[in-house]
């Protein structure tokens, strides 16, 4: 039986001196619970880490870590670039010859301030780092980065919706700005690169008189030339969410995405990529061929399987419901919805594996007695919500073939405390002939592996996380996730507390990358 092997420290001595061989977990101390960490992947050419130091320079510039690792995340060099204070991560992206990572000002104030911004490329073939900076208009917000053929490409929402694109030459500074040319007001929404294909996908959502009316797919060169536009109205009382793309093998955009439910009402333009409230009742497959999509629409409440990937008390709801609706008493929607985290794909053999994790937001009330301002009045309550936090319980599967039919769907849950901040539990991918679904939850990952026809190969496996020392308790951990890497590797990250009394420093709390491998 295959399994998920956590990659320990191992040494090897050799003529009395020890060799290390495969160091696979890379630690930084964290200093600030607001510290910037984070981690570009390479595939199989390692990453770079970017870590936020607590140092400053003489003019008070806030020094940042940019480490560069090999496969066995082996430090190969480390550099401080010193950053203006108050800058804060937004993306980063890379192709096999550039990195690049895009910080802004976070700290004006004002709404008339404009934002800067500044870009940090590192140009992998020559082994160096460069800077530039720039302004954008008041009121900007940087949607995303993507990198293809050496270009970076930003994208970013203006005052009050629409949205441009810049695109940037890392070998020679030069950029050029493009607007998109759509007839309705629109918001950029979500945008990817694909090195294979030399182009970037980005994805606008049209809207009229403040309505959602259609989504645009633009399709872009890395000189910033238009290779192509394609267009999807929204059906009725239906549109889409979040998405995915991909390009099939004569190079026609395939869309991936979650039907969100539209109530019709206006929307105020910004801010709508943030926003994760709708609930997806279903899923949407496209391809355009000739410019035209051709659309398949899944509904999860005609998946057979789809109960298994439900809280209990909406189980419970769906039974009543159909119970319902046969006694014909009643009779109800019978609707099964989902709040989504951001979809991925995964290539599966012939399928195309769509995964989106659900999760729901917690609350409770809390009543209190106020007394009046000098509390000689008879005491009257008060109620107030309270947000507990957001629970991610359930990860959604579906295996699309390469005309867009469904041959599967399944469902893994992961027991997982809730959360305030909304970010990514799990990862998939194609490990051999096993699509293989794991999450890292207390320093323990948990895993389950499913074969073509979806089926489950073993029960959910547990595997302890190998510390760096022997004698290393985890106290306590912050934000673990996991995203696969390259082959049949993941990479599992996030913050720890580490004991180790046999250590010279016997408390620690670091930022972790480790390497796991399924075997």
């Amino acid at each position: 039986m295959k399994r998920l092997f956590l990659i320990a420290l191992l040494f090897l001595t050799f003529w009395a001196s020890a060799q290390q061989v495969e160091p696979v977990r890379y630690e930084v101390d964290r200093w600030n619970k607001e510290q910037d960490v984070h981690f570009q992947s390479f595939d199989e050419q390692g990453g770079i880490m970017v870590v936020e130091t607590e140092k400053t320079d003489k003019d008070k510039n806030r020094l940042w870590s940019f480490a560069v690792l090999d496969t066995s995340l082996y430090e190969l060099r480390n550099d401080l670039i010193p950053l203006p204070e108050k800058m804060k991560f937004v993306d980063s992206g890379s192709d096999d010859h550039f990195a690049a990572f895009l910080f802004v000002n976070d700290g004006n104030k004002k709404a008339s301030d404009s934002l800067d911004f500044l870009v940090v490329a590192f140009n992998r073939t020559e082994d160096s780092y460069q800077t530039f900076w720039d302004k954008w208009p008041e009121k900007t917000v940087p949607l995303t980065v993507a990198v293809v053929d050496g270009t970076m490409m930003m994208a970013v929402n203006n005052k009050g919706g629409n949205g441009s694109l810049f695109f940037y030459d890392l070998s020679n500074n030069s950029f050029r700005t493009v607007t998109p040319s759509i007839s309705n007001s629109f918001v950029l929404f979500q945008a990817t690169a694909f090195p294979k294909e030399r182009c970037f996908v980005v994805a606008a959502k049209e809207f009229e008189n403040k309505r959602f009316v259609a989504t645009t797919f633009l399709v872009y060169a890395p000189t910033g030339n238009l290779q192509g536009t394609y267009r999807y109205e929204n059906i009725p009382n239906a549109a889409l969410g979040r998405m995915v793309f991909r390009f099939d093998e004569n190079r026609n955009l395939v869309v991936i995405g979650t039907l969100e439910r539209e109530t019709g009402r206006k929307v105020n333009l910004e801010g709508v990529t943030d926003n994760f409230d709708k609930e997806s009742v279903g899923v949407v497959w496209m391809r355009f061929v000739g410019g035209q999509p051709d659309s398949k629409v899944f509904l999860f409440k005609d998946m057979p399987e789809i109960e298994h990937a439900l809280t209990a008390s909406d189980r419970v709801r769906v039974r009543e419901e159909k119970l319902k609706n046969q006694k014909k008493e009643n009779p109800t929607r019978g609707e099964i919805a989902f709040q989504f985290l951001t979809p991925r794909l995964t290539d599966f053999g012939d399928l195309t594996v769509f995964a989106a994790e659900a999760f729901v937001p917690y609350y409770h009330t809390e009543t209190r007695m106020s007394y009046g301002y000098y509390g000689y009045y008879g005491g009257y309550p008060y109620t107030y919500t309270v947000f507990d936090g957001y629970d991610f319980f359930s990860e959604v599967l579906l295996a699309f073939d390469r005309d867009g039919h469904l041959q599967w769907q399944q469902s893994v849950k992961f027991d997982n405390e809730l959360t305030y901040d909304l970010y990514s539990h799990a990862a998939e991918n194609a490990c051999y002939d096993e699509l293989v679904v794991a999450s890292p939850y207390r320093n323990n990952l948990r895993y389950v592996s499913f074969d073509a026809q979806g089926q489950a190969l073993m029960n959910q496996r547990n595997e302890k996380i190998a510390p760096i020392h022997g004698a290393d308790y985890v106290e306590d951990e912050y934000f673990a996730q996991i995203a696969r890497w390259y082959g049949s590797r993941f990479l599992i990250f996030g913050s720890q507390i580490i004991q180790n009394s046999t250590q010279p420093k016997a408390r620690r709390t670091v930022y972790y990358l480790q390497k796991v491998q399924y075997e």
